[in-house]
């Protein structure tokens, strides 16, 4: 069995927090689920995975490696 490396998708979040603290409001949750929704419209318009992959990814609270990396750099621009 193959061990994936799986980091939280909200370490994403801390990230931002430590580039600018507005980040740490409340208020920016919701700003924050529109740009995971964004970055995964753009991975399903590249056919990287369907719809549902990246909503179970969401309720799940992490993602693989490689696909964490690209949504953070995604988030970071």
């Amino acid at each position: 069995m193959r061990a994936d490396k799986k980091i939280m998708i909200d370490s994403v979040l801390i990230h931002l927090q430590e580039r600018d603290p507005d980040w740490a409001h409340v208020k920016m949750i919701p700003k924050f689920k529109t740009i995971y929704r964004r970055w995964a419209e753009i991975c399903i318009s590249h056919n990287k995975h369907p719809k549902e992959y990246y909503s179970r990814k969401w309720k799940d609270g992490w993602l693989p490696l490689d696909e964490y990396l690209d949504f953070y750099r995604y988030a970071m621009q």
